[in-house]
């Protein structure tokens, strides 16, 4: 079968989003065509073609992502599609070979995505970059151990007030958080409208935002599903916001349920609970992450305890990667140079991204058999240096 990949031209768009649209059950309208057409970068969005007629898709989106310590560029990775008629005819690997060569030339060193399928992503070299919870429960058992303090006030915005105010407070909110993506202005705006035919049956959204001395430090958005209260998402840079915009939730009058997507795994609202044994907590991994350039992307966080460590690297899908590197790591900075020397760990380029997040440790992987320990202690060595101070989370499903 011969299958060109390419990138797509501006005149091509309006197939390109259609055709995403297809290949995950839906239809695309001209609203979202023209909405999407707005994070349309050239050369990012690619298509691959049978002739002239589009049979998948694959883009990217420049941004920076959370690391211990401080951020590196980022390319988000969105619409990767196959069209139902051309399925298990290897587009995908086609389309991930063609993407992640042009992330590396662009000098994106991470590139991370949202997967439709756990199971796919893991042979083009994504591992879990974060784990997040669904939450819920019953109303009658959302009473605190301790009542809060609460010297703020929490009041109702419009979304137009909405959109001046959010962006400042996610952005100050993820600060320090590894995986985080701060949302584009265009993401936000499509959030804000809040059409209809994407309430699945449920109220236009309300938002509030929690202010102390004039300043906004928290906000949630969360719709009505009759008895059902859904956060649709709530950031705050304060305990006090935190505090004071679960206990305004948890107060809505005629809610049975509070149900919330997309919770941080450090979150601390659990452990501030008369009852936490109420609250149903379902963990799931979320944003996969792939180091694009490991060299460059293991220079670019900081590490917990000062340390040496040899990685060898098992990345056939980008072999630029292939090989052994030796890091010299601490508070202060790293430095990562490639090695013939013998190494302390070995591991596949899937589970390196997803011990660089924090996500997981080494030695948690050495004992399922994933990452080889070659040098005793190396395991727990690099468990010390790859914790990260919060948790991985990334607020932003793109």
């Amino acid at each position: 079968m011969n299958i060109d990949v390419r990138p797509i031209v501006r005149d091509e768009f309006p197939t390109y989003v259609r055709a995403a649209a297809r290949a995950f059950g839906g239809h695309a309208l001209d609203e979202d065509v023209r909405r999407d057409f707005r994070g349309f970068v050239p050369g990012r969005w690619m298509g691959a073609f049978q002739g002239s007629e589009l049979v998948g898709g694959a883009a990217s989106m420049p941004g920076n992502i959370g690391v211990e310590g401080g951020a590196l560029p980022v390319a988000a990775v969105v619409d990767v599609t196959v069209q139902p008629t051309h399925t298990r005819r290897g587009i995908m690997t086609r389309m991930m070979d063609h993407q992640l060569r042009d992330v590396y030339e662009r000098g994106e060193p991470v590139a991370a995505l949202w997967a439709s399928e756990s199971i796919i992503y893991k042979r083009f070299g994504y591992g879990p970059g974060s784990f997040h919870e669904q939450w819920r429960i019953p109303r009658p058992f959302t009473a605190f151990l301790r009542p809060a303090a609460n010297p703020g006030s929490v009041e109702f915005v419009s979304p137009d007030d909405a959109a001046a105010l959010f962006p400042e407070v996610f952005r100050n909110a993820i600060r320090g958080r590894p995986a985080a993506i701060e949302r584009p202005r265009t993401k936000w705006e499509a959030i804000l409208a809040d059409p209809e035919r994407r309430r699945r049956g449920g109220s236009a959204a309300f938002h509030v935002v929690y202010r102390s001395g004039g300043a906004a430090e928290g906000y949630a958005s969360y719709r009505i599903h009759e008895s059902t209260l859904r956060v649709l998402e709530m950031m705050s840079t304060s305990g006090a916001a935190h505090a004071a915009l679960w206990q305004y939730l948890f107060g809505v009058d005629l809610m049975n349920v509070i149900e919330a997507r997309n919770r941080p795994a450090d979150d601390p609202l659990p452990w501030m609970l008369a009852d936490p044994r109420r609250l149903e907590r379902r963990p799931t991994e979320a944003l996969w992450v792939r180091l694009v350039d490991v060299g460059r992307a293991l220079e670019g966080r900081r590490y917990m305890r000062p340390g040496r460590l040899v990685l060898e690297v098992d990345d056939r899908f980008c072999p630029w990667n292939h090989g052994r590197y030796e890091l010299e790591g601490g508070p202060e900075g790293a430095r990562v140079r490639r090695s013939g020397a013998a190494a302390d760990l070995a591991m596949p380029a899937a589970d390196l991204a997803a011990c660089y997040m924090g996500t997981v440790r080494p030695s948690a992987l050495a004992q399922a058999g994933r990452v080889q320990e070659r040098a005793p202690g190396a395991a727990a060595q690099a468990d010390a240096m790859f914790a990260a101070r919060l948790a991985p989370w990334c607020p932003y499903s793109f």
